[in-house]
């Protein structure tokens, strides 16, 4: 999240914004506490500073599972990315006022490591991609497995969704077609060359959601020696935008 967010800042998390319990798991046991949403939760907005909860299951799943990146796509939302600028539904988005970006890549410039796969993508030239609503029903192919695998896994478990020849296994039951059960999110870093973010993993899920970004309490510079250096005066009770 460079430079909306720097190495050394301590941020006010608001947790009470979106549906997420805390803690995720009970003290001194294994068992996880089921997701509720409460009244009054409120719904997350396009381009807010989010924290969640890293998506599982991942090749690259770091070992804080607490991520913070911007949100650019809501569910039912298309996301199109043209020469490192990006578009929602077909309209452009505002570009965060801390944007950090570098040469734009060329189009030809192959990274079939990007979610869900799709080999004529790069980080600077991806999709359209459509993320998924509660309620959507989606076609599935051979073509679009990979985009909707971890999506079903992650709602039906991780062994119970196989693709066999042709078909679809769900349960053991043949399926062509699979009604999604959540609503999922889009997220990318404001260091837009040098983010671990959705275009490498894939969607957040709904209950995934933590909280919103507030603002920096505290700011320390942690490569700086000396105390009037390491302190980030300018930093601190900064809103995050």
């Amino acid at each position: 999240m460079e430079g909306s967010l720097e190495a050394g800042d301590f941020i006010v998390v608001n947790k009470f914004l979106y549906p997420r319990q805390a803690p995720l798991q009970i003290p001194f046991s294994e068992s996880g506490i089921p997701f509720t949403e409460w009244e009054g939760s409120t719904r997350p907005t396009r381009n807010s500073i989010i924290v969640f909860k890293f998506p599982e299951g991942r090749k690259d799943d770091p070992a804080n599972p607490a991520y913070v990146k911007r949100l650019v796509g809501l569910p039912g939302d298309t996301i199109l990315i043209k020469a490192g600028v990006v578009f929602v539904n077909g309209v452009k988005l505002p570009q965060p006022y801390e944007l950090k970006k570098g040469k734009t890549k060329a189009k030809s410039d192959n990274n079939s490591q990007l979610f869900p796969g799709v080999e004529e993508w790069n980080e600077d030239w991806y999709g359209p991609l459509y993320i998924p609503k509660k309620g959507d029903t989606i076609a599935l192919n051979i073509s679009s497995f990979l985009q909707w695998e971890d999506v079903i896994r992650g709602e039906q478990g991780d062994t119970s969704f196989f693709v066999q020849g042709h078909k679809f296994l769900l349960n053991g039951k043949a399926i062509n077609s699979y009604t999604v059960r959540k609503d999922y999110f889009f997220v990318m870093g404001d260091n837009r060359d040098n983010s671990l973010d959705s275009r490498y993993w894939g969607y957040v899920p709904y209950d995934y959601l933590i909280g919103e970004v507030s603002f920096i309490y505290w700011s320390v510079d942690p490569y700086a020696t000396g105390l009037s250096s390491w302190l980030r005066f300018n930093r601190m009770f900064k809103t995050v935008e």
